[in-house]
């Protein structure tokens, strides 16, 4: 069974239908680069604290996001191979995200210009998505000011602080996909749905690192 702060968001993403001619109206690649920003001061001190120095900054059409990532992100069991994120606590910390100017998340909702924290979660699997979504790992986006400590808060604590950021009954979730990624990091992904990502590699504490895509771009059917 569904939990029920995220049901809204998976009836949508889990669907994975796009809207219709929304990317063919938005269409434009993302563009990727390392920045030296210092973590923003609107996060608590606590989580700066655990952010590797230097930022990366990618465009979203006119949007600018500027994202900033653990140092290392903390597993909940040791990997039987490569880290995973089947090793990861839901609720576990991530990274921090900065949005420039109002943008849209993946289901279209607008999320306003802020800082906003980065927790992993995986969405539970039940019988009514079998078969539908390609993958259930996500980074839900909470504010800042609402998410001020950096240890885990479990699904349902990373839930509720998420829902907070598009003032809806559900969270904001950006979609990792793939969630192992093979190509170099900054290279851009694509689906093929046509969502567009960037490839990220973070430290885990079994040292290997973490390397994925994240959708940035792109809406799905509500």
């Amino acid at each position: 069974m569904i939990t029920a702060g995220w049901a809204p968001l998976a009836l949508a993403v889990f669907v994975y239908a796009l809207v219709p001619g929304a990317l063919a109206a938005r269409a434009q690649s993302l563009a990727a680069a390392k920045g030296s920003d210092a973590p923003p001061a609107e996060l608590s001190p606590t989580i700066a604290a655990t952010l590797a120095p230097g930022s990366v900054t990618v465009k979203s059409e006119d949007v600018q996001l500027d994202l900033w990532w653990v140092t290392s992100i903390a597993l909940a069991k040791p990997p039987s191979g490569a880290p995973a994120w089947a090793d990861i606590a839901d609720g576990t910390l991530v990274g921090a995200i900065r949005v420039g100017a109002p943008w849209h998340d993946i289901r279209g909702y607008v999320v306003r210009p802020g800082v906003y924290t980065l927790r992993f979660a995986l969405q539970p699997a039940n019988g009514d998505h079998l078969g539908v979504s390609p993958n259930r790992e996500f980074l839900l986006m909470s504010p800042a000011a609402a998410d001020t400590a950096p240890d885990p808060v479990g699904y349902k604590g990373a839930v509720d602080l998420s829902k907070q950021t598009v003032r809806r009954a559900h969270p904001s979730a950006l979609s990792l996909d793939p969630p192992a990624a093979t190509a170099a990091p900054l290279s851009p992904v694509k689906t093929d749905l046509g969502l567009e990502g960037i490839v990220f590699s973070v430290p885990t504490s079994a040292g290997a690192p973490l390397t994925f895509g994240l959708i940035l771009h792109g809406v799905i059917q509500n």
